[in-house]
């Protein structure tokens, strides 16, 4: 029973993608500047993530800890119309490198990529997470649309869009996340 548990846990908290099993290569944003991309992010689009499904009014907020890294907290309403939220803390994985970091969440314990592929800090960020398990031939895939209001123009979803092909990922998958709270 706790194989079980811990199999169905595993498989609850991503995205499978059989098509293509290898995750692109992906280039994150180089003049970032986290003081600019922390506070309240809306998310407006999303790949089919299982462990999202049915999540609507879905929100991270982004606060700057004194140590460098970053406070997360992500809120939603579930299937079944519960509040739910998720406490973590990201931390830049290489200083070369500073739209690209590791986040870990604290209850239950889970760690993954988060990568800022764009942001213009104000308006939009493109985030983006691949990991590639060869054991079974498949890969892992996230993708977040965030917006600082509750929708975002159609001209931007299609340029976040663009960006995500022309870097071989299939956003076919991506749906709008309701916002209606």
């Amino acid at each position: 029973m706790v194989f079980s548990i811990v199999g169905f846990s595993l498989l609850s908290l991503v995205s499978v993608s059989l098509a293509a099993k290898e995750c692109p290569k992906i280039v994150t944003q180089k003049s970032f500047d986290v003081t600019k991309y922390v506070g309240l992010w809306y998310e407006a689009f999303r790949s089919d993530i299982i462990f999202e499904l049915g999540s609507r009014c879905v929100n991270a907020t982004y606060t700057p800890n004194a140590d460098g890294t970053v406070g997360v907290w992500n809120q939603a309403v579930n299937w079944l119309d519960d509040y739910t939220s998720i406490r973590g803390t990201a931390k830049v994985k290489n200083a070369s490198e500073p739209a690209a970091f590791i986040v870990t969440f604290d209850n239950p314990i889970q760690k993954g990529d988060y990568n800022v592929i764009t942001s213009n800090y104000v308006d939009y960020a493109l985030v983006y997470s691949c990991e590639n398990i060869p054991i079974i031939d498949i890969k892992l895939e996230f993708i977040w649309f965030l917006s600082r209001t509750k929708t975002m123009s159609d001209s931007v979803v299609n340029e976040l869009k663009k960006i995500l092909t022309d870097m071989g990922v299939d956003v076919g998958t991506l749906t709008r996340t309701a916002q209606n709270c």
